[in-house]
């Protein structure tokens, strides 16, 4: 239990830390040539880091701990010039930089191979609640080279001062048992809906954004000891090239 503080610990000092809230500066650079890229990048974000060990916890098993995703850098929106490409809903797009977001999930295992889960977190001035379900198609096998395909299903709500969303994703997932680690990798798709609230540019207040975008990601399970599970990953969505982790507390 001490260990499982400091993981809150840790994770309440990073959603704390940022002296900008990066979200508020959605009001003054959105506009009708970067929205669409924007809802695209919030999707792949939310989506991210769903799945973190490629295996099912199975019954009775239960996971709880801080997970962190990031785009590397936003993708460009459309225009006739590259200032207007490189004009994010955020601001500039190499002044924004890498954009991170953490979490606190917890995992539960239920029967017929199903685990549910719950996730949240408010940072920079973005909430995002959410949760899904993962499901085992085939049964569990802890035999080395053993792989597990396993199905992923999630929904969230994001609320920041000028906009909100709803998010849906699903995702494929197929896992391989290695001795010291599993590694895993899936796809899927986002499903983003936007919805813009006030913003300097009056004419897009009220308006509604819905975008898809497809993502994949490759990753590592480690299991370290006191029960402690460390994942990292890469992922790629319409953003280009992202990243997840997660450190959890494992039974």
């Amino acid at each position: 239990m001490k260990k499982l503080f400091v993981l809150l610990v840790v994770l309440g000092s990073a959603c704390s830390a940022g002296a900008n809230n990066l979200w508020d500066d959605f009001s003054e650079n959105v506009t009708p040539r970067n929205i669409r890229a924007f809802t695209k990048d919030l999707g792949g974000l939310i989506g991210s880091g769903t799945y973190t060990t490629g295996r099912v916890l199975g019954w009775g098993g239960f996971q709880i701990g801080p997970r962190g995703s990031m785009i590397f850098k936003m993708s460009k929106g459309s225009g006739d010039s590259a200032a207007e490409k490189n004009h994010t809903a955020l601001g500039e797009r190499d002044k924004v930089g890498a954009v991170f977001y953490p979490w606190l999930q917890a995992d539960i295992g239920l029967p017929f191979r199903i685990d549910g889960f719950i996730r949240a977190s408010s940072y920079q001035g973005m909430t995002i609640a959410g949760g899904g379900l993962r499901w085992g198609i085939t049964q569990p096998n802890e035999m080395l080279g053993s792989l597990q395909p396993m199905l992923v299903v999630a929904a969230h709500s994001a609320s920041a001062r000028d906009f909100s969303a709803s998010h849906y994703n699903a995702s494929l997932v197929l896992s391989m048992k290695i001795k010291y680690f599993v590694p895993y990798i899936g796809g899927g798709v986002d499903y983003t809906t936007l919805h813009i609230n006030s913003v300097a540019q009056t004419a897009l207040a009220g308006d509604n954004e819905y975008a898809a975008t497809a993502r994949g990601t490759v990753g590592m399970n480690f299991k370290l000891p006191s029960y402690l599970d460390l994942s990292l990953a890469a992922n790629y969505a319409h953003y280009g090239l992202g990243a997840e982790a997660s450190l959890s507390v494992r039974f």
